[in-house]
C-alpha cells in the first residue's frame, strides 16, 4: 500500500503527533517522506532528515536511527558547507565532538590531531584552538590533563613558554596558570 496523505500515516497508529507533523510537512514540501516515516525515528531526527532531503544533501551519512538529532544536525551542517563528513559521521562521536571536528575542518586545521572518540569534547576544543593559533598541544593528551589544564598548556605555548615544567596532572589548573604567568613574567 502506497501512502500518499497524512491520514494514511495517521491510520498506521505507530506515530505520535510530533512525528506526524514532520511527515505532514514533508508531504506538503513534496519530499519522499517514506525515507524517514519510520517509528524508530524521533521527530527531531525526522526533522534533520527532512531538512537534508529538502536541501538535496546526501543524507546517507546520517540516516541512522542510532544517531541522535544533535549528531544528525552536526553532520548536516558539515554537508551544507561541503565538507567531507565521513571523518565524523559515526555514532562513535557524540554531537559536541562532531561539532569540534566540524569547526576544525572549517578553520582548516589538522583534525587528525584530535578527531578521536576517546578525547573529551572540551579537550578537543583546546587542541583545536591551539592549532588555529599555530600551536599543537595534542602531545599533552597522553598526560591525561583536564580541559582547563590543557588551556594553560595552550596559552603557554601561544605565549612562547615551554609548559613542560607545569603541564602535569598533579597541578590544579589555577596552579598551572600561576606558574605560566610567572614564566611569562607577569
Amino acid at each position: 500500500m502506497e501512502l500518499k496523505t497524512i491520514v494514511d500515516y495517521y491510520h498506521l497508529d505507530v506515530f505520535n503527533g510530533d512525528q506526524l507533523y514532520q511527515i505532514d510537512l514533508g508531504l506538503k514540501e513534496g519530499i519522499d517522506v517514506d525515507v524517514y516515516a519510520k517509528p524508530e525515528y524521533k521527530f527531531e531526527q525526522m526533522y534533520e532528515i527532512r531538512m537534508g532531503l529538502k536541501e538535496g544533501l546526501d543524507i546517507s551519512f546520517y540516516i541512522d536511527h542510532r544517531l541522535d538529532s544533535n549528531q544528525m544536525y552536526e553532520i548536516r551542517r558539515g554537508l551544507e558547507a561541503g565538507y567531507d563528513v565521513s571523518v565524523y559521521a559515526t555514532d562513535k562521536f557524540i554531537w559536541s565532538q562532531m561539532e569540534q571536528i566540524r569547526m576544525g575542518i572549517e578553520s582548516g586545521v589538522d583534525i587528525s590531531k584530535y578527531a578521536k572518540s576517546n578525547i573529551y569534547t572540551s579537550v578537543m576544543e583546546q587542541i583545536r584552538k591551539g592549532l588555529e593559533n599555530g600551536v599543537d598541544i595534542s602531545p599533552y593528551v597522553e598526560r591525561k590533563l583536564f580541559a582547563n589544564q590543557m588551556e594553560q598548556v595552550r596559552l603557554g605555548l601561544e605565549h612562547g613558554i615551554d609548559p613542560d615544567s607545569y603541564a602535569w596532572r598533579k597541578y590544579e589548573w589555577y596552579e598551572m596558570e600561576k606558574m605560566r604567568l610567572e614564566l611569562e613574567g607577569k
